[in-house]
């Protein structure tokens, strides 16, 4: 069983928590972990290095591979949502290989409620941490000194960094991520509300085919898009130029984060869709069992996201 991890980036606090608990040894700590976990330097060599990825949107793990794999499994288990996006030979070595792994809403939600046990932690901490980290900082040292404050410390920073520059831009993306961590075309539309948890946007349609419904385009169609903060479901509903449903889009995806842009999630595959007038069905199940297979997701999160399909289905039926 191997145990020695070093950990570098803004994940670090939240993960030598969560491995410090499990029985890993946390190897050459920096030296605000070791001021925060009371920690001897400690130089041994390491089984598994984790490191940010470059869009801090999760980390990178390189180690052999054995000991990755386990490692993996672990990560999966602990956060329900971390998905693995590829593994490739590590480039500096030629026995160790080097994956990518995400770390969705869901993880980073997680992870903030380790590093809160450890040093003052604002909500969406990791998240702010990819938007405004100086704003960050400066706000969790007014929290450390004024711990009654948190809840307006945190809307204040919420809104100021993610909130406002939405409302003040009046357009909005979706920055939907493929499970291999490349993004799909952004979906981008403009603005009709916005509120803490909630916004929809608009787009409007050239001619063409709408995938999933499997129904035509005309130009002047339009879409309506429902985005709600922390929701396993963004839904898309298709109309006609003159206001005639056409019919609702569903995709199943990891936890929704809002951004200065919009909102970002990491696509699971699976999708729920209902033509007007139709019953609804699910479609794509056999991708999310390749992702299961392939070990891009966990069993937890397969199952989770069949039961946020399946959930979908009855509430669509009525029952």
């Amino acid at each position: 069983m191997f145990s020695r991890i070093k950990i570098r980036g803004i994940y670090s606090t939240a993960l030598t928590r969560l491995l410090l608990g499990a029985g890993y040894t946390i190897v050459d700590p920096s030296a605000r972990i070791r001021n925060r976990f009371a920690m001897e330097a400690r130089e041994d060599s390491c089984d598994i290095c984790v490191q940010d990825r470059q869009d801090l949107q999760g980390v990178t793990l390189s180690g052999q591979p054995e000991n990755l794999c386990q490692f993996l499994t672990f990560l999966q288990e602990s956060l329900l949502d971390a998905v693995l996006l590829n593994c490739e030979p590590h480039q500096d070595s030629e026995t160790q290989v080097r994956a990518l792994v995400e770390f969705p809403g869901m993880a980073k939600s997680s992870l903030d409620h380790l590093r809160q046990q450890v040093a003052p932690t604002v909500k969406r901490h990791h998240q702010l941490r990819i938007v405004n980290s100086k704003a960050l900082e400066k706000t969790e040292l007014q929290l450390a000194q004024s711990p009654h404050k948190k809840e307006e410390l945190e809307k204040h920073l919420f809104f100021e960094n993610i909130l406002w520059p939405m409302e003040k831009n009046g357009m909005v993306k979706l920055e939907h991520m493929r499970p291999s961590g490349t993004p799909m075309r952004p979906r981008e539309g403009m603005l009709l509300d916005l509120s803490e948890t909630h916004f929809t946007f608009r787009r409007v349609f050239k001619k063409g085919r709408y995938d999933g419904l499997d129904l035509p385009i005309d130009t002047g169609d339009y879409g309506i898009t429902e985005i709600t903060e922390g929701q396993w479901i963004v839904k898309h509903a298709y109309f006609k130029k003159s206001g005639t449903l056409i019919g609702e889009y569903y995709n199943i995806n990891t936890p929704v984060e809002f951004y200065p842009y919009g909102a970002r999630y990491l696509d699971l595959e699976i999708d729920v869709v209902k033509r007007a007038g139709e019953p609804p069905f699910i479609i794509d199940q056999n991708k999310l069992n390749l992702l299961g297979q392939q070990g891009n997701i966990g069993p937890s999160l397969e199952r989770k996201a069949m039961e946020v399909a399946e959930n979908l289905i009855k509430t669509l039926n009525g029952h």
